[in-house]
């Protein structure tokens, strides 16, 4: 194949970009229209908008003949059937005599409101626009059937797309209250768009309450949120604007907002707490083993910032002796370690858990296991357990209490799944189980989810019998006896092979392959980065630096581009790179994240629906996951139980670039066994390779993506 310049052009096809520059000029009228966006009786519409919209697209190609030609057969079919014929059916239901002219109208300005963001450059993301689209379809399906809340719920990022389509229904603000527990950011961000609806300031209440961190950061002089809560009547808000006004944005007291509203704490005393590391943390974890305590959301994501605090350090001081190593926490009592463990998860080193866990056991004296989670109130007690089956320890926790409560804490492990609003606690479970050797535990697992599924099936309940029908599929290729039940369960809820990418998935329309490696700038960014760069000095590849960041571009075979920002240009490489891609209307096809976990979320935000590979340098829990897979769901995850490390990354993203440039499948047990040879000989580097999961391992992963195609085909 011919190759491009290593440099980027702005590449539209020349028909798309001047069909596109005329037609888009256009204010709402033309020559020729669609049939339906007239009546019988010559009255337009009042849809005619939609239509002339779509007619905008169709002219694309330079003919208003119901078909978008994209250039390729397939591209151009599924274009037809997505631009014309789903919107043409979504405007069929919203005419559904059910919805009265009010309900059509908001739901006229929803669609509308998607089908303008199709413009001339991304018109050839026809897979996004398709489940734009279906979505919205299903959306009213749901309203009609009046199960709009529980369709909200399993997508929340999906829904806020479309959140003018709903906003009038009776489920919006019970909506919105719920996703503040997941995203408040969102459920701010988006306040202009219900702000005019009756239950606006509620919303905005409840979700500071839940959320006071978040809300902070929208206490701007003059600013709606910030005015309407000024005048709010609640007193968990008063507090809030109280701490902002006394202390400003910055103090910790709003996070340890539930126990200044009982009394325990002083607003001065919260101040002070918040100012001391190891007092907050101890403040926060007392608040944390209540149920359902004010400020949840806040209060989880600060758990999860100091312990990893506390977990990096003692990840530093690895080779030191456990008297140094451990200083810091001996002081801990065994309910705060455990924090620091369940809440570290992504960065906490094996030796690190082993040497908390080891304490934990020995400060709990006569205590056992048992009593101690319950103690806690169970919090992330299956987080705690899959990882103690993940660092081998499950066994020694076990053997810390009777066996009546071994037996009873297990059944709980996996028993009440389908209790939750999301996948995370099955994912704990499915996790888990790729861990567990001891036949007596799987015997104890396998029998409390056999018995789950069938009390859900019995009352059938879908989305229980889903997860235990899933969960159930996966002792099918483990050496258990009586496995006929479990056979003929995953005969029907089996988990697909997520074995390989076809070469051509990471290909864009216009043949080449974008690669997006975000660096950051921590203590090993530069090394991490010229380590990368200097992996493709060779004959096929050629890196040109840009300054404050490099382009990689390959100099034989099929065209790939693998762009790197460099770290000490953290924001404006990547805004330039961003601004490069977005201009043409390229989306990167590989994204990597090459820094710590604290700033995983950032990139996982710019994760596009074309993005098939994601490399995510820490392990993340489920929400990671679940946020990845939000962005793109048919994406393939590689991560590490532990800090991901460039003695293996780079070799294993050179092995899949030569793949891809190659014209090769990435087969990933295949490139897994490659790399494996090629860090065997470094024993620190094929110690952290053993941790790393590819994507065909990645129980949790494909666990929600098997779970959310069954939903959506449901």
């Amino acid at each position: 194949m011919k190759q491009k310049s290593c440099i980027e052009t702005y590449f539209i096809p020349p028909r798309i970009l001047l069909a596109g520059m005329f037609l888009f000029l256009l204010q709402s009228t033309f020559a020729s229209r669609k049939d339906s966006t007239y009546t019988s009786n010559n009255v337009r519409k009042p849809d005619y908008f939609i239509d002339d919209y779509q007619n905008r697209i169709d002219l694309l190609d330079g003919s208003l003949d119901h078909k978008i030609d994209l250039g390729d057969s397939l591209q151009t079919a599924l274009a037809t059937r997505v631009y014309i014929r789903l919107i043409d059916s979504i405007q069929r239901l919203v005419e559904n005599p059910k919805f009265d002219e009010a309900k059509r109208k908001a739901f006229r300005d929803g669609v509308y409101l998607q089908i303008r963001r199709i413009t001339p450059v991304n018109v050839y993301k026809v897979k996004y626009w398709n489940s734009v689209f279906r979505y919205l379809l299903n959306e009213l399906n749901a309203i009609k059937q009046k199960r709009l809340y529980n369709f909200l719920i399993n997508n929340m990022r999906q829904s806020f797309n479309t959140f003018a389509l709903f906003k009038t229904e009776t489920c919006a603000d019970s909506f919105l209250i719920f996703a503040a527990n997941y995203h408040p950011d969102l459920v701010f961000s988006t306040y202009d768009i219900y702000s005019s609806q009756p239950y606006s300031k509620h919303v905005l209440e409840e979700a500071a309450k839940i959320a006071p961190v978040t809300v902070k950061k929208y206490f701007n002089p003059g600013g709606a949120i910030n005015e309407v809560l000024k005048s709010s009547g609640d007193s968990a808000v008063q507090i809030l604007m109280e701490i902002k006004n006394k202390y400003g944005r910055k103090s910790n007291a709003f996070t340890l907002l539930d126990q200044i509203i009982t009394g325990e704490l002083t607003l001065d005393r919260a101040d002070a707490i918040g100012a001391s590391p190891q007092k907050y943390l101890r403040a926060m974890l007392q608040i944390r083993t209540k149920k359902n305590p004010m400020g949840v959301h806040s209060l989880e994501a600060e758990l999860e910032i100091y312990s990893l605090k506390f977990v990096r350090v003692l990840n530093d001081l690895h080779n030191d002796k456990d008297a140094i190593r451990f200083a810091s926490i001996e002081n801990f009592t065994p309910e705060e370690i455990y924090t620091l463990m369940v809440y570290s998860e992504e960065e906490i080193f094996t030796s690190t858990f082993n040497g908390l866990f080891n304490r934990v056991m020995i400060k709990l004296g006569p205590v056992s296991g048992y009593e101690f989670l319950n103690g806690l109130g169970d919090n992330r007690f299956r987080t705690f357990i899959k990882m103690c089956a993940g660092f081998g320890k499950l066994g020694p926790f076990l053997q810390s209490m009777a066996s009546l409560h071994q037996q009873m804490l297990m059944i709980k492990f996996a028993s009440g799944l389908e209790q939750y609003n999301d996948l995370s606690q099955a994912v704990e479970v499915a996790d888990a189980f790729g861990s567990i050797t001891d036949t007596l535990v799987l015997k104890i697992l396998r029998g409390a989810i056999k018995y789950e599924y069938l009390r859900l099936n019995t009352k059938h309940n879908y989305r229980g019998t889903a997860i235990y029908g899933l969960l159930s599929s996966l002792f099918v290729e483990r050496s258990v006896t009586n496995n006929s039940w479990f056979s003929s369960i995953a005969s029907q809820f089996s988990l697909p092979n997520f074995d390989k990418i076809d070469n051509s998935k990471l290909f864009a329309h216009d043949s080449t392959s974008r690669w997006f490696l975000y660096f950051y700038d921590d203590e090993d960014g530069d090394a991490s980065f010229s380590s990368f760069t200097k992996s493709f000095n060779d004959r096929n590849w050629k890196v040109i630096d840009s300054g404050i960041y490099v382009i990689i571009h390959s100099d034989s075979g099929m065209n790939v581009n693998i762009y790197a920002n460099k770290p000490k240009h953290e924001y404006d490489g990547q805004e330039k790179i961003e601004n490069i891609l977005s201009d043409n209307g390229y989306e990167a096809n590989v994204m990597v994240h090459r820094g710590h976990s604290y700033y995983a979320s950032k990139t996982i935000d710019k994760i596009k629906d074309n993005t098939k590979i994601f490399v995510l340098g820490s392990c993340g829990g489920y929400h990671s996951i679940s946020s990845i897979l939000d962005h793109s769901p048919e994406i393939s995850i590689i991560s590490s139980k532990q800090i991901g490390t460039m003695f293996v990354n780079n070799p294993m993203l050179k092995l899949m670039a030569d793949n891809v440039r190659e014209g090769h499948d990435v087969e990933w047990q295949s490139l897994w066994s490659e790399l494996q040879a090629k860090v065997k000989d470094n024993p620190k580097a094929y110690e952290r390779f053993l941790d790393y999961i590819p994507p065909h391992k990645n129980l949790g992963a494909i666990f929600i993506k098997t779970y959310n195609k069954m939903m959506e085909n449901d």
